[in-house]
């Protein structure tokens, strides 16, 4: 029996993991996947928040906070994944350490792709004092992933983004209720955030068949399938509709 049991554990200790890191690799013959994001029906008005404090540099009045942007019909700042690949580009030298600037008091990018487990460069470009914090969602709950204050312009700080079962990463100000932004943390660089007009291109994809979404923090997820042939280009739309 002890000899079984010892088996039995040494079984368990080779089993590879199932969030195994992703591995850059040449991809041979790589094509890409292109397409559009919509939104169906009326967009959710934007939030207006009272700006309270620093109006010097932050501006007077409200500040609208804009979750679902729509335009002609088209979804701004959606985040579009392709699954199931686990080794192919590298990340782009943008991408590998990407940069959250505040300025006016107001988040750069509003939504921001991060590699999962990687670093983020935070810089406040303001002449005030700006408290960042950042909560992992988890479906309902929210866990802090990291809350410090930037009380001199032009301070930088790297922070990982060391999510555990979400993906996404809401980033608040203490200082500043009015200032909101997103981050995705994604496992590989096939990954795009959508333009203005809900356009989206993703290169240098592994020839075959995939699953791929689209993802948005507010709006939830719309699930496709696409088959990218070797140096060609594969197209998807997807569609959310206003709840």
């Amino acid at each position: 029996m002890k000899s079984l049991n010892a088996f039995m554990l040494a079984g368990l200790l080779v089993i590879p993991s199932a969030a195994a890191a992703y591995e850059v690799a040449p991809v041979t013959e790589g094509g890409s996947v292109g397409g559009r994001v919509f939104f169906k029906g009326a967009a959710p008005p934007p939030k207006r928040m009272l700006i309270a404090k620093n109006k010097e540099v932050c501006g007077e009045g409200h500040r609208e906070i804009i979750e679902v942007a729509v335009k002609n019909g088209a979804l701004e700042n959606a985040v579009v994944v392709i699954d199931g690949i686990a080794k192919g580009k590298a990340w782009a030298a943008a991408q590998q350490k990407p940069l959250l600037d505040q300025k006016g008091c107001v988040f750069t990018p509003p939504m921001l792709v991060v590699p999962k487990g990687g670093d983020l460069d935070i810089l406040n470009s303001d002449p005030v004092l700006h408290n960042i914090h950042t909560y992992e969602i988890i479906g309902a709950a929210r866990r802090t992933l990291f809350n410090f204050g930037q009380p001199n312009q032009g301070q930088r700080l790297t922070k990982p983004i060391n999510v555990r079962r979400g993906e996404w990463v809401k980033v608040e100000c203490d200082a500043h209720d009015f200032m909101h932004a997103w981050m995705f943390a994604a496992p590989s660089p096939y990954v795009a955030v959508t333009r203005e007009d809900g356009s989206f291109t993703i290169g240098d994809v592994p020839p075959g068949k995939y699953k791929i979404r689209a993802v948005h923090p507010v709006l939830g997820v719309k699930d496709a399938e696409v088959t990218v042939p070797a140096r060609g280009k594969a197209e998807v739309r997807f569609e959310f509709e206003a709840k």
